[in-house]
């Protein structure tokens, strides 16, 4: 019963350090205010929303199209119709930061020894938040973004709460692995897989790399060679199976042709920036690979070499296959992304490696790391306190599309579907903040072939009708955007060259200093 009480008195002090790290991490790191961002939640909770009655966004031509997100998009719809449609996100986001610090400073722990070391442990978080809170900029290289971030502008920790920030089971999988617990740690890459399946190819590798380390390292004797291993890979295989079916089966090509057209219109026209490697392969890209290459040459002789080396060998190698064989296919499914946990990891490694260090040649009197570690948590406070003023700006700031925003919000009304610039930043956020439809943006587009035509056929003629003056301007909108697709408002920004819109049965509802809006009569 002794034993007992403590390991229960143990567990509630993790849990309790959990959500306190994740807590302070969360607040210093901060967050975006989720309807009034323009960040990816305008597209990943699109479909939830619409689901859970969001407005009038079941109406919106981009709610019939299929859903890439299931698994992400049914916690949205929960959240909203059950908790609350909005609070809780933030509050999943805090729990991602800690489980975030927690699987990084496990991992870090497992190769320099530092949370039984008081000054170690204090070195390495203060060390932890000043590189992934402050924004030291050398050259064009941010140390508050390319230290913790992948290439190609994809990452694990962002602006708001999205399926990417489940890569931070990645990162808790390898943990477990170190811990020895690979049926654990293959789990926790299933569940990343199942929210964001974007994350196969960093998933497959690991997956690939537990097997081989536990044959490897692992197992004695010819039955436990065998199973154990098998019994590993067959468990990642069948817990990610369902989502990887739903991927295969539901978006699978209509025609070898539209499916090329598709993917060519997504790659090379919507997301290059994360898709082909001549975008995004500049300075800081390198940078990050030195850093990766560091924290290897460090732990090169540990299990982890091995984790980290063979998914940055696959993500270098199939990068330089890239550029010889210019694939879209290959550039859609970017292989590069194994670097948001790469990055990451290697980046703590190197502060681990640092801290233990710094406690080496610190005085060793009881006066001096007193010192030392008053001065790491007086440096992760000041963090925590400028993070949570700069959270409480953004909870506030409004930009300067919030008028028009409301007034949209105020009148909505079924039927009614909003024509609107597609390639402005600031208006991302119109269907979530606003609840109305809209006829198309740049960002948000689905994934089935044909649906990808189609919103590119949408956002080719919105962009043709904002660039077209006066006669063909009207003649655009009357003939074909009313007509084929039931458009009701158009907003129009305001600007000296920008001309007013003088359309037949188009009536001017609404001006602020930044947009008019217009009302099909």
């Amino acid at each position: 019963m002794k034993g007992w009480g403590k390991d229960i008195l143990a567990m509630r002090g993790a849990i309790a350090q959990f959500l306190l790290w994740g807590l302070l991490f969360g607040i210093g790191y901060t967050q975006d205010a989720i309807y009034n961002s323009p960040e990816n939640q305008n597209t990943k909770y699109f479909h939830a929303l619409a689901r859970a009655g969001h407005g009038f966004l079941s109406e919106d031509w981009l709610a019939t199209t299929l859903d890439p997100l299931p698994a992400f998009t049914a916690l949205v719809q929960f959240t909203y119709t059950y908790l609350h449609p909005e609070y809780a996100f933030y509050v999943y986001y805090l729990l991602i930061f800690g489980l975030y610090i927690y699987s990084l400073r496990g991992i870090a722990d497992s190769v320099f020894p530092i949370s039984h070391h008081p000054l170690r442990i204090s070195i390495f978080l203060a060390l932890f938040f000043f590189i992934h809170i402050v924004h030291i900029e050398i050259f064009t290289f941010d140390t508050g973004w390319e230290l913790h971030a992948g290439v190609a502008e994809q990452y694990i920790l962002g602006p708001v709460f999205q399926p990417a920030n489940f890569g931070a089971f990645i990162l808790l999988s390898i943990h477990l692995f170190l811990r020895r617990h690979p049926f654990w740690s293959v789990t926790m890459l299933a569940i990343a897989v199942t929210m964001h399946p974007a994350y196969f190819p960093s998933i497959a590798a690991l997956i690939g790399v537990y097997v081989v380390l536990v044959t490897w390292n692992e197992c004695k004797g010819f039955n436990r060679t065998i199973l154990r291993p098998f019994g590993i890979g067959f468990l990642g295989i069948v817990l990610v199976l369902p989502v990887y079916l739903y991927m295969t089966l539901a978006f699978q090509d209509t025609s070898h042709e539209l499916a090329q057209q598709a993917t060519d219109i997504i790659v090379n026209q919507r997301i290059p920036h994360h898709s082909l490697p001549e975008y995004w392969l500049r300075g800081r890209a390198y940078a990050q690979a030195v850093v990766v290459a560091i924290a290897f040459l460090l732990v090169r002789k540990h299990r982890l070499g091995a984790i980290l080396g063979v998914p940055f060998v696959l993500a270098v190698g199939l990068t330089a296959l890239q550029f010889q064989i210019n694939s879209d296919t290959l550039a859609f499914v970017a292989p590069w992304r194994m670097s948001v946990f790469l990055v990451p990891l290697s980046t703590c490694l190197i502060l681990g490696k640092t801290a233990t260090s710094l406690s080496g040649v610190l005085p060793d009197s009881n006066r001096a790391q007193t010192i030392t570690k008053g001065i790491c948590i007086g440096i992760i406070g000041i963090l925590v306190l400028a993070g949570g003023l700069e959270q409480l700006r953004k909870f506030q700031d409004q930009d300067h599309t919030i008028p028009l925003l409301n007034r949209v919000k105020d009148t909505a009304q079924s039927g009614q579907v909003y024509l609107i610039p597609p390639e402005e930043r600031a208006l991302r956020k119109f269907r979530l903040y606003t609840g109305a439809a809209i006829f198309t943006n740049r960002k948000s587009h689905p994934y089935k072939d044909t649906e990808v035509i189609e919103w590119g056929d949408r956002w080719n003629l919105a962009n043709r009708f904002y660039r077209s003056k006066d006669k063909n301007q009207c003649k655009l909108l009357r003939r074909q955007i009313v007509k084929n697709y039931g458009v009701t408002h158009v907003v129009m920004p305001v600007g000296d060259n920008i001309p007013t819109l003088s359309c037949k049965k188009f009536t001017e509802v609404y001006q602020d200093d930044h947009y008019k809006l217009y009302e099909h009569r």
